[in-house]
């Protein structure tokens, strides 16, 4: 197998060169290596060697733009973000516009700087003018809440969150610790003297808890956070149809909760065997009927381009189906197969092919939503994603996600709670967001929580 080695003269960290030579290479067939030589240009390399920056006088994105020119003549591939690597591609466009760009000016930047093509320029002009037309700009003093249920009545081929089979025993060993976490987080934000946002509750699969465990869950939050859920945008993730009835649906309005998520990835039933999914279409079918019933405001639903033996055409017909079942905002993803997922143990290379048929399920996709009238309000990228493609956010105009929004902006500080959660807490004087990860195994969160929370005083007292 070709190994080709990229020499990066002038730098000392690879991390975002070898993220860009990742859309290009498999992980084996290719490294790059930081070098610092005054003059490198006249070095004996061996065969598939390359070298950047050879006389330092570079800066990273014209490194980078020589890097993507020259792997994109020796592969033919080109992929549509360009130099961008990051999770958040909307993040350097929206830059550009609050230094004063104009939106021709910020869509040329994307081109001349980053190398991103028509289509994706376009997704990212909608993007930006849809926030800033209808969402509000980020305020420091007000802060979000994601709680973490990491329970599943099954696990996907493809997932590597630390989710866990959703069983009796392990929930009761849960609830208990989180409630712990969320009662001594609550003090420490009615001390800060902030106000919240937004809440969301996701996983996992929330719902994997019964209707009196969901009536304990909210009322520990309000209680503890001396907030009402109905009073800010509040999101309950009922993903999965085979755990949602009447009285988990009662037990979330109740609270005056106006967002749930019914994610059936595919409405194919060989699809959803194929994946590990318990349920069948009718299932998702029945569950939305029976949201409705409810009058939940939003109603989500996330599908999946470029599940095992998909092709477009099916993804058009799931897209089709949720729309005329009542799904409202509509996140279509491009999969990822990461490291620790059942499918790239199976099958390691399976992200490197069949990416055209994906770019065609992303184009129908984007066709079937705009002539629906979604429009796309939010946008992130993941590692080894098909393609280098990327996750959309559609929404009908108004029924969009703040939190979604605020994640990506990174301008938020957010209080993670439970085993997976990650907290980020901002500095605005610094815009400077720092991470602060729980334990994704609930076992080991159980068993550290005194540990957890410890560290929420460090960055909360």
């Amino acid at each position: 197998m070709l190994l080709y080695r990229l020499y990066v003269n002038g730098i000392h960290n690879e991390h975002h060169y070898s993220e860009l030579a990742r859309e290009f290479f498999a992980d084996d067939e290719y490294e790059v290596i930081p070098i610092n030589i005054e003059n490198a240009k006249n070095l004996s390399l061996g065969d598939y060697s390359l070298i950047f920056n050879a006389d330092l006088g570079q800066d990273r994105d014209c490194i980078k733009r020589d890097i993507f020119r020259t792997l994109s003549e020796i592969t033919g591939k080109s992929p549509d973000w360009g130099t961008l690597t990051g999770v958040k591609p909307l993040k350097p466009a929206m830059n550009l516009y609050l230094e004063g760009y104009d939106f021709s000016e910020v869509e040329k930047g994307l081109s001349d700087i980053y190398m991103v093509s028509d289509c994706k320029r376009k997704l990212i002009d909608e993007i930006l003018r849809y926030q800033i037309e209808n969402v509000p700009v980020a305020d420091s003093n007000k802060w979000s809440i994601y709680t973490s249920i990491p329970f599943c009545p099954s696990l996907c081929s493809y997932c590597s969150f630390g989710s866990e089979l959703a069983r009796d025993k392990s929930i009761l060993r849960y609830i208990p610790e989180l409630k712990k976490e969320i009662n001594e987080c609550g003090r420490l934000f009615r001390e800060s003297g902030k106000s919240i946002e937004s809440v969301y509750f996701g996983g996992g699969t929330p719902t994997s808890l019964n209707a009196m465990e969901l009536v304990s869950l909210f009322n520990s939050i309000e209680h503890s956070f001396d907030i009402k859920l109905r009073d800010m945008e509040t999101t309950v993730e009922a993903g999965r149809p085979d755990t949602i009835d009447k009285d988990r649906l009662s037990a979330i309005k109740e609270f005056g909760v106006r967002r749930i998520s019914i994610n059936p990835q595919s409405l194919n039933d060989e699809t959803l065997k194929k994946i590990g999914r318990s349920h069948s279409s009718d299932d998702i079918r029945n569950a939305f009927k029976l949201a409705r019933e409810y009058e939940f405001e939003v109603i989500n639903s996330d599908v999946i381009a470029g599940l095992p033996d998909e092709t477009a055409d099916d993804i058009e017909n799931t897209i089709k189906k949720l729309i005329d079942i009542g799904a409202n905002n509509i996140t279509v993803h491009t999969l990822s197969v990461k490291r620790g997922s059942k499918l790239k143990q199976e099958d390691p290379d399976y992200h490197l092919r069949g990416i055209r048929e994906v770019e065609t399920m992303l184009e129908k996709a984007s066709n079937i939503l705009h002539a629906a009238g979604f429009v796309p309000y939010y946008v992130y990228r993941q590692k080894h994603q098909m393609g280098s493609f990327e996750n959309t956010g559609w929404c009908i105009p108004g029924l969009h996600s703040l939190y979604n929004i605020r994640i990506m902006e990174e301008m938020q500080t957010i209080m993670g709670l439970g085993a997976g959660a990650i907290g980020k807490r901002y500095f605005p004087s610094e815009n400077r967001l720092e991470r602060i990860p729980n334990i994704n195994d609930y076992r080991m969160y159980v068993e550290r929580i005194d540990n957890i929370i410890a560290r929420k005083h460090k960055y909360f007292d």
